[in-house]
């Protein structure tokens, strides 16, 4: 399974020039558009009552939406960059730099259970993991192969049931564990800890549970690379260890 952008895709229809609805008042940049490279000429072009500027508006949950500047009209999607090389989807490349800046906040935090690479250091990722999941427990059965091959995993607990579920007093315990590492394994293994979760514990999951609903986690496993995309599932340790070696700047 190919690593999978959290991304929609955009789809650009064309028409004929013969039935194309243009007229005077049509911008000549709109009367024929070049996209990826491919010569587009639009069915019809229509101005809308929207007055500029224009705003992307971002919620806590992390929805992202343009409106003007009364709030009265919004367009939910996607920005992109007609660029001379390509479309460019300003709106996840946002999205993607959020990611990290957040990411950064949770592991000095110690929220995370961090496994260093080993040997020479390629890149990093994160991943939202539920201990009760069995796709995360497959990819945390190759963990010794990612961080031989130079990556560091955090994993931030994400319980997909509710607090008081078994799997996220199994997440606390591990975050209240002396050793972490040692405790996420053995969980993973279906070992029981005897360890009382603290307050503080119960903190750090709850606030890591607020990240991945601004991230718009949907389930578990789910895999950020050190660009900030963002994929759902479980990938092998083969494909991921590409794909973070490609996501490397």
């Amino acid at each position: 399974m190919a690593f999978i952008p959290v991304v929609a895709s955009m789809a650009i229809l064309a028409s004929s020039t013969a039935l194309a609805e243009l007229n005077d008042e049509t911008p000549a940049s709109l009367q024929q558009l070049t996209i990826n490279g491919q010569a587009l000429t639009p069915e019809s072009v229509r101005r809308v009552a929207i007055e500029g500027p224009i705003y992307e508006v971002r919620l806590r949950n992390g929805d992202t939406f343009y409106s003007d500047a009364q709030g009265r009209h919004m367009l939910v999607g996607s920005l992109y960059d007609n660029a001379s090389d390509g479309l460019i989807n300003v709106t996840e490349q946002h999205n993607r730099q959020k990611r990290l800046d957040q990411l950064s906040v949770a592991i000095e935090k110690n929220n995370t259970v961090s496994y260093p690479a080993q040997g020479e250091p390629v890149g990093e990722v994160a991943v939202f993991t539920d201990t009760t999941c069995p796709y995360c427990q497959r990819l945390h059965q190759e963990l010794d192969q990612l961080t031989a091959a130079g990556i560091t995993v955090h994993y931030i607990p994400f319980s997909r049931a509710a607090r008081e579920s078994p799997a996220a007093h199994q997440l606390t315990q591990v975050m209240c564990s002396a050793d972490p590492q040692g405790a996420m394994t053995a969980v993973f293994s279906g070992q029981h800890l005897e360890v009382t979760p603290t307050e503080d514990c119960q903190a750090a999951i709850d606030q890591d549970f607020q990240l991945g609903q601004r991230f718009g986690v949907q389930g578990t496993p789910t895999i950020i690379l050190p660009s900030g995309e963002m994929g759902e599932g479980y990938v092998p340790a083969e494909q991921l260890i590409q794909a973070v070696e490609e996501a490397v700047p």
